[in-house]
């Protein structure tokens, strides 16, 4: 018999914790699965969804101006639109399992249980995280579920500290076959960033944000200042205040050094391979999987031993050091400099362990093991 899954999610958009989500859903087996998507927001890959999937989208934020309508209507008789909007789902659908993906949909926990229902959330989030959210919002994510899926093994260890039992783990997974470079646009970004045949370019990927080290980017700058390096990157800009202190000392002090190239879908990976080099400076990574990425593309690695990167980084890969430790991290880096050899296809290799092809059959068989385990409670 088939079971039935409604997956809750915030947008289906392209952070880490949606794209692993993403995966799954567009290759899960039709024939053991019903499955239903429900959205707080539509993101760029909500249409993409294959078509035995239905799908929803909170009234709040539907394209629909008739469910905008709807909502205002039930609001003014008392009931609550998100407990209507998944309760009607629920009655509609029947599903066995909700599957809460992230703490960041918190006002899913406010809504009372079904009756026969079981619920999984799939936690992406570490102690940073934990702090952003409510007391109630966490103590109710423990309490709520049946059952819960770690992204990392120190996600696990993390939830296992409050939980005894029905604790998973499920890495965190990239997809190589969208992995595609062309050297004539890789050609181009350079030219159109102003990046010269002699520059030694670093990347960093994520938002510009103090926890992804944003403020690294002075004192690196400050080391290599009579070197020929640039810093490029990925990821939305927040225009908040540590963004503007350090653009503007940098076009103070170092000019065109560090590069913004803001939030990318499209040329994600050609902007990637301008670099020379991949950093990871975050305070707190549950995974990273922008590093797995680099090392698929043969990029050298230089990180912090932050989420999965003191296991992931070998020898012939790069070099990690301890969280925080800046005067290593800048050794780390001038190795790569003078020429640092790496083993890329080690390095492919190794990403590869971490691929939807290898990933996802692990993945279907943990839905299985889920389903059994909590059937077994009944």
């Amino acid at each position: 018999m088939k079971k039935r899954i409604l997956f809750i999610t915030q947008h289906l958009g392209r952070t880490g914790s949606e794209m692993v989500l993403w995966y799954l859903l567009k290759n899960l087996n039709s024939q053991e699965y019903d499955v239903s998507m429900f959205c707080i927001r539509k993101g760029e890959l909500y249409d993409l969804l294959p078509d035995f999937i239905e799908k929803h989208v909170m009234y709040k934020h539907s394209p629909k101006w008739t469910d905008r309508a709807y909502r205002r209507i039930i609001k003014l008789f008392g009931i609550d639109p998100l407990h209507h909007q998944i309760n009607k789902i629920q009655r509609s659908f029947k599903a066995d399992i909700w599957y809460v993906n992230t703490v960041a949909v918190p006002e899913v926990f406010q809504i009372p249980r079904p009756d026969g229902v079981k619920i999984i959330t799939h936690i992406h989030e570490y102690l940073n995280a934990f702090g952003d959210v409510r007391r109630q919002t966490l103590e109710r994510v423990f309490s709520y579920a049946d059952a819960w899926i770690g992204c990392s093994e120190m996600v696990c260890k993390a939830i296992s500290d409050l939980k005894d039992t029905n604790v998973y783990l499920q890495n965190s997974f990239i997809d190589t076959d969208t992995i595609d470079t062309d050297s004539q646009k890789i050609h181009e970004i350079k030219n159109r960033l102003g990046i010269a045949p002699e520059d030694f370019v670093w990347v960093v990927s994520g938002g510009a944000r103090y926890m992804k080290g944003l403020d690294y980017i002075l004192p690196i700058l400050a080391h290599f200042e009579d070197k020929n390096i640039k810093i490029l990157w990925l990821g939305p800009r927040l225009d908040n205040g540590l963004e503007f202190y350090v653009s503007n000392v940098v076009q103070k002090k170092y000019l065109d050094r560090l590069i913004f190239a803001g939030d990318l879908s499209d040329d994600y990976y050609n902007y990637m391979s301008v670099a020379n080099g991949f950093l990871l400076l975050s305070r707190e990574e549950t995974f990273s999987l922008v590093m797995v990425e680099a090392a698929y593309l043969g990029i050298p690695l230089v990180a912090f031993k932050t989420g999965i990167a003191a296991e992931f980084i070998k020898p012939d890969m790069g070099v990690s050091v301890d969280q925080g430790n800046l005067n290593d991290l800048l050794m780390g880096m001038n190795s790569i400099h003078q020429g640092f050899k790496i083993d890329v296809n080690r390095m492919r290799a190794a990403a590869m362990v971490y691929d939807v092809k290898h990933q996802l059959p692990l993945y279907e068989a943990l839905l299985n093991q889920i389903s059994e385990d909590l059937t077994r409670l009944n």
